[in-house]
């Protein structure tokens, strides 16, 4: 079971047909709008990868039995909703020369966005209060969110509350309303976790732009100290002698954990996330051996590694 290449093919269709919608746009923001899309299609090689928001609805199927149809129906709509989603962001983060062009953008992958839904879900379902739902808590967590932010897991996948329109839109149309408390439960874990690897990954700069960044405000806490008083010594030497990676890689596998307990069989969910946790670990593990390297064999392993004179 694999949680990436089991639905390749399913993906191929669906950035297809992302594509084909994106060509009806007006000229020249179709031209815009198919470059926006390839940056973070799974089948270019090179694009950024979102893998959850547009594999979230297939790895629904085992609580929702749905004709493989709804799926592909669900995923092109995340796909238009990563757009749309994406480009907000892009404007919050950045003023580029072309922000109008962005703007209007935005705004026909947000109509693609509600046309694919309209086509699933009549105006009276609640999958619309759902969709109010998670819009508001977007809208919340971006328009005040701060350098120092908390490290419980909802707060932390607030940012990305509307991805879970694809599994509560599996949950209605299989009639299993019951299970979204869970399967929400569960995707905030997920999506906290896989917050935490780009924290990770983007410490420097967020420290550098002033974002906020969940391994800087577990460090920030450790210290007692207050976000704005870290400078990116004391932040490099928490990270690279003082361990801090091996303990926020701990609260990746915690989340696992509480993700284990709801009970719930979504096997590429549990196994996309175990990825995410496993490289934090791995990374946290590599720096702790790295350490014990250097404190051990001292100057001779110093040079092995940088191989002076080659």
């Amino acid at each position: 079971m694999s949680w990436r290449s089991d639905y390749e093919q399913e993906l191929v269709y669906v950035f297809q047909e992302a594509e084909r919608l994106i060509d009806a746009f007006p000229s020249p923001l179709n031209d815009k709008g198919r470059d926006y899309l390839q940056a973070f299609s799974p089948l270019n090689p090179s694009g950024t990868k979102n893998h959850i928001c547009y594999l979230l609805p297939f790895w629904m199927k085992p609580i929702t039995e749905l004709d493989s149809r709804r799926y592909r129906d669900l995923s092109l709509a995340n796909v238009f909703v990563m757009l749309y989603f994406f480009i907000q962001d892009d404007l919050m983060d950045t003023a580029p020369s072309d922000w109008k062009e962005q703007l209007a953008l935005g705004n026909l992958f947000h109509l693609s966005m509600l046309d694919l839904y309209r086509t699933l879900f009549e105006s009276s379902s609640p999958f619309w209060n759902y969709y109010r739902a998670y819009v508001t808590d977007w809208s919340m967590a971006v328009a005040y969110e701060s350098p120092s932010v908390s490290l419980s897991p909802a707060k932390l996948a607030q940012k990305a509350a509307p991805v879970k329109l694809a599994s509560t839109g599996a949950l209605l149309l299989a009639g299993r309303r019951e299970l979204e408390p869970a399967v929400s439960e569960a995707i905030d874990l997920v999506l906290a976790t896989l917050q935490m690897s780009d924290d990770w990954a983007d410490w420097e700069e967020d420290f550098d732009l002033h974002n906020a960044n969940s391994l800087i405000s577990m460090i920030a806490s450790e210290k007692s100290v207050p976000h704005s008083q870290l400078t990116r010594t004391d932040i490099s030497n928490a990270i690279y002698i003082d361990d801090a990676l091996s303990r926020y890689s701990q609260l990746a596998q915690a989340n696992g954990e509480a993700f284990a307990r709801l009970e719930l069989s979504l096997p590429h969910l549990a196994a996309f996330h175990s990825h995410l946790a496993v490289k934090l670990t791995e990374a946290g593990e590599q720096l702790s051996k790295t350490k014990t390297q250097l404190l051990g064999g001292g100057f001779t392993y110093w040079l092995s590694q940088n191989k002076l004179g080659n």
